[in-house]
């Protein structure tokens, strides 16, 4: 079995080779972002410093699904008078790709050790209820964890990392800030293993458990930020309705495209929150 100190000497590899790198660019990022399928486009409206591929990065696992990009960049967002500097990546891996949840998580151990403590996680998902329409941005107030797996049952004798408290994993204060500025509701988002989208049973159920929103993301990572002692925002973009018929990956993209200016409000709202 992987240990946890495994994959904390893999963090600090990854860790090691990108601090120089950048402070050379003249950037000290404060929060690191996760774009999911389609919106890795809105890094183009930033001023990026630096572009690193992940292939580069020692022990960095570089996503070979559509829509997801293999950079990191290094960039600094301005929105008036607040500017941060911001580590971000364009894309990420997933268990459905038969990868462990600790793999899917090196970003976020990367981050720690890198003394960022503002994860920004986003994804496309499957709307499940009513509020949860095609096109909408729906911020994470909550999740339910039906992917099989969790990142916080390493083999550890360090029991702090196995019992972590999950009440307010998606920063409460940070996401109404976030939903009162841009104008977007908030839900809860079920993690499901994948590849396949739901079925109708499957989106009947979920619905029936509370879910607003089902994908296949983003639930390990927040586990694994929550370990660390990072606070999270989260948002899904939300592209078709789970459980329907026809539903295609490039369908997702395109729908992604077309609501590119709401999508980058809602980072640059969330990246540039200064916490009270």
């Amino acid at each position: 079995m992987t240990t946890t100190l495994n994959f904390a000497y893999k963090a600090k590899q990854a860790a090691t080779y990108l601090a120089p790198r950048l402070r050379h660019a003249d950037l000290n990022p404060k929060v690191f972002m996760v774009l999911g399928s389609g919106f890795r486009d809105v890094v183009k409206e930033w001023s990026t410093r630096i572009e690193i591929p992940m292939s580069d990065v020692p022990s960095y696992p570089c996503p070979k699904v559509e829509g997801h990009g293999t950079k990191l960049i290094g960039t600094r967002i301005t929105v008036g008078t607040k500017k941060v500097d911001a580590l971000i990546a364009t894309g990420r891996i997933h268990l459905y790709e038969g990868y462990s949840a600790h793999s899917t998580c090196l970003p976020i151990f990367m981050a720690h050790e890198m003394g960022i403590k503002s994860i920004i996680l986003t994804n496309a998902a499957g709307g499940i209820s009513a509020k949860a329409k095609q096109g909408s941005i729906i911020a994470l107030s909550d999740h339910l964890n039906l992917m099989g797996q969790n990142v916080a049952g390493a083999a550890t004798n360090d029991l702090r990392h196995q019992f972590v408290e999950m009440v307010d994993a998606y920063n409460s204060a940070w996401r109404e800030h976030v939903c009162r500025s841009v104008g977007i509701e908030s839900g809860v988002y079920a993690g499901m293993a994948g590849p396949t989208f739901e079925t109708p049973a499957e989106a009947k159920m979920l619905r029936i458990m509370g879910a607003d929103l089902a994908g296949m993301s983003t639930v390990q990572e927040t586990i694994a930020a929550r370990m660390c002692g990072q606070k999270v925002f989260a948002c899904s973009f939300v592209t078709n309705e789970s459980g329907g018929s026809g539903v295609e990956h490039t369908d997702v993209l395109k729908s992604v495209a077309k609501s590119y200016d709401t999508i980058k409000q809602t980072l640059e709202t969330a990246a540039t929150y200064l916490e009270p």
